[in-house]
């Protein structure tokens, strides 16, 4: 089923959204190339005009892009975590141009931030006592450090939308290591 990868760059938000919520669209195989090209250009669509969405539409297009990184996860594995970043890094910049939204699980900024620390390769506590020193470090410890600062950047600038989170805090430990991270 590779015809779900066909002419990405011609599909408006609309084809997206019936592209990527087909029932079968879950079956779809492509190479990790064509995934990323898919979830570009529904994010590029998406940023187009953000503004005009109704709130069934939102949840409408929720669901077609967690459906398109879901495929994509499970037809080339993690990539490094390459879906969860290209999901908080649009979540953010939506919620940056758009708000929240009640009820729309896309424009929610707190799981934006449950992704970010869920996702934390390393404990705050290891990346404090590593960071400082990472020169030092072998290319799998920095490649964890690395993905700290990587996770941490669609949160920062939520930070007006998250200061009364629980978590909130937790994440201001994490950001004070940002400094020394490679």
């Amino acid at each position: 089923m590779t015809g779900y990868f066909d002419g990405l760059d011609r599909l408006d938000l609309d084809a997206h959204l019936r592209r990527w919520s087909a029932p079968d669209a879950d079956r779809a195989h492509g190479a990790v190339s064509q995934w990323m090209a898919a979830a570009q250009q529904f994010a590029a669509r998406l940023r187009e005009d953000p503004t005009g969405l109704t709130d069934d539409r939102w949840r409408a297009v929720g669901q077609a892009w967690r459906a398109l990184l879901a495929g994509a996860e499970r037809a080339t594995g993690p990539q490094g975590n390459e879906w969860l970043l290209r999901d908080l890094n649009l979540r953010s910049w939506l919620l940056e141009h758009v708000g929240p939204r009640a009820g729309v699980p896309l424009l929610d900024p707190e799981a934006v931030l449950e992704g970010a620390l869920a996702a934390m390769p390393l404990s705050a506590e290891e990346a404090a006592r590593s960071a400082p020193h990472w020169r030092e470090l072998d290319r799998e410890q920095i490649m964890a450090l690395r993905m700290i600062r990587r996770l941490l950047a669609p949160v920062r600038t939520l930070g007006p939308l998250l200061a009364a989170c629980p978590r909130w805090v937790e994440f201001q430990e994490w950001e004070r290591l940002a400094d020394d991270l490679p």
